[in-house]
């Protein structure tokens, strides 16, 4: 029988990454990631130490793969109402591409499994809501830079709520027409609270 290829350890990471994110932590078993991944046991094992540090590592490579693409455009200096949008437009045409209904947040979906068990995995549901809160308030603070911090605040803690809602939906819904009406939603509340200021 011919030896299965070797994979080199990003290839691993991103491929495991999907199927947690498929399949959540629980229902994946090291049979599954092995058989999905195409590597042995031991070259998981060589690299990562245990099925739940892979897991962990799977983290940053979901920040990496698909919120920086999306999210890094809000984080600018340069950014504003315009980049939220295009933030929900670009995670929802994602959805629409995988799939719907489909996996809805890798994040979104650790919070409720894996997080309140386990703090490892609660301190990195804790580390991206703490990048999408740094993130919004920024944004949100380049469209009335006087406005009270603890405001912009307070929306971009909102917008963090609405986000993941809206991923979460997104494991339910059968086309992308709810997501969207929502995120519109969201975005319109934001820009009539600014324009009655």
């Amino acid at each position: 029988m011919p030896r299965k290829p070797v994979k080199s350890e990003p290839e691993i990471l991103d491929a495991a990454m999907r199927h947690f994110w498929q399949r959540g932590y629980n229902a994946t078993s090291m049979d599954e990631l092995v058989d999905r991944i195409g590597v042995s046991r031991h070259a998981i094992y060589s690299h990562f130490g245990s099925k739940h540090e892979l897991y962990l590592r799977c983290f940053d490579a979901y920040q990496s793969a698909i919120v920086d693409p999306a999210f890094e455009p809000v984080e600018t200096a340069t950014g504003g109402i315009a980049t939220i949008e295009d933030y929900f437009e670009t995670q929802i045409s994602l959805a629409e591409k995988i799939g719907l209904p489909g996996p809805g947040c890798f994040v979104a979906n650790a919070a409720t499994e894996t997080a309140p068990h386990d703090q490892l995995a609660s301190d990195k549901v804790d580390q991206h809501h703490r990048r999408l809160r740094v993130g919004f308030a920024r944004a949100l603070s380049l469209v009335e830079p006087q406005e009270d911090a603890n405001e912009v605040a307070a929306l971009a803690e909102l917008l963090v709520t609405c986000a993941q809602g809206l991923w979460s939906m997104s494991r339910t819904a059968t086309s992308a027409k709810p997501l969207r009406r929502q995120a519109r939603t969201i975005v319109s509340l934001i820009k009539s609270r600014d324009a009655h200021q």
